[in-house]
């Protein structure tokens, strides 16, 4: 009985001490489009300066978000060897297309393409699938606005 009385006047604390809440309609973050929610509306009850913060990260990522497709990853003694080559290859056949040789200890990785949306990336993924078939699409940070 105790627990209970102490978990109630816990909850009851945290309740006065709520700050401002303002009412957001979820469309309005810009994170989903109208279309995508069809005929139902979401609502997030939360503090008024939270929602400049999610809107401004939003905003943010939309525009420094770019999308590359590794094609290599690996460690140990050849690693360096087999992504130079791996380098060597993907520029011989799609010579216009960006290639970068990276090393988070300890792999190291060879990315291709700067794409602006996830689904060029795909794409160009499954046109070199059968070539380089330990391919994947991934997210970096746009290194030209750093």
């Amino acid at each position: 009985m105790r627990k209970f009385i102490l978990a109630s006047l816990t909850f009851f604390v945290f309740l006065s001490v709520k700050g401002q809440n303002t009412r957001l309609e979820i469309s309005q973050l810009g994170v989903f489009s109208s279309n995508d929610l069809g005929q139902s509306k979401v609502y997030i009850n939360q503090e008024s300066q939270l929602n400049e913060i999610v809107v401004a990260k939003t905003q943010t990522q939309k525009e420094s978000e770019v999308w590359s497709v590794q094609i290599y990853q690996g460690s140990g003694k050849n690693a360096r060897g087999i992504a130079s080559a791996t380098i060597n290859g993907f520029k011989s056949k799609y010579g216009d297309i960006e290639a970068r040789l990276l090393y988070p200890s300890p792999y190291f990785k060879v990315t291709v393409g700067n794409f602006k949306t996830r689904i060029e990336a795909e794409s160009f993924r499954r046109k070199i699938l059968n070539e380089y078939p330990n391919s994947r699409v991934e997210s970096a940070v746009n290194s030209k606005d750093n």
